[in-house]
């Protein structure tokens, strides 16, 4: 783990950062080799990308009350970022679709599908860095600034999953993020379907 020194301003105290993937003991060998082949018309992590805290990027407290993570953090940016650019590498525990029950990744919030054929996921709930701090934007803006994209990493030569400012071309939506601004992405419907379903279910077991 990093030196106090070295971690971002604002980072949990008891929380591990990572400036490098963990591994979960689930991933089997099927599961590494899909995470080592490298899928057609993936963009690489860009050479020049520190392994560590990442310069573009500041943990910010939030105390607004009108937004949806009041007393929680946002992650925002600390220079303008034009469209298309790779801000930050989305680290966590790489793991495997688990048959345990429960499922120790099945609630968590900060859970993402890496390779979906074979089940595997990156899960930054108990370790990661920066990137889990990232809101969706539905109650705080009109639509995201930034997006969820597959990388390779060539040093490492494996899959994993990037933070990218929206390009101009998507939908004329990339506008760039300015100084100052949050960072903004798209959970996906999957993900508050999910957490409708689970609230109702709860909702369900408080009436019996």
């Amino acid at each position: 783990m990093p030196l106090k020194d070295t971690l971002p301003k604002n980072w949990p105290p008891n929380l591990p950062y990572l400036t490098t993937p963990s591994y979960s003991r689930s991933l089997i060998p099927t599961n590494l080799s899909a995470l080592r082949t490298k899928p057609q018309d993936i963009a690489d992590i860009p050479p020049n990308t520190p392994r560590g805290p990442c310069n573009l990027v500041k943990i910010t407290p939030i105390a607004t009350p009108t937004h949806p993570a009041n007393g929680q953090s946002g992650l925002f940016a600390t220079k303008d970022l034009k469209p298309g650019t790779f801000i930050l590498r989305y680290i966590g525990e790489v793991h495997a679709s688990s048959d345990l029950d429960p499922d120790p990744h099945s609630e968590s919030n900060y859970d993402l599908s890496l390779e979906r054929e074979h089940g595997i996921g990156i899960d930054a709930d108990k370790k990661g860095n920066e990137a889990r701090f990232i809101n969706d934007y539905r109650g705080v803006a009109e639509r995201p600034n930034a997006e969820f994209k597959e990388v390779w990493d060539e040093k490492r030569k494996e899959r994993g999953m990037g933070v990218w400012v929206l390009p101009e071309g998507k939908s004329g939506k990339g506008k760039g993020i300015r100084k100052g601004e949050e960072i903004l992405v798209s959970y996906g419907r999957g993900f508050w379907g999910a957490r409708k379903n689970t609230e109702g279910a709860r909702d369900r077991d408080r009436c019996r």
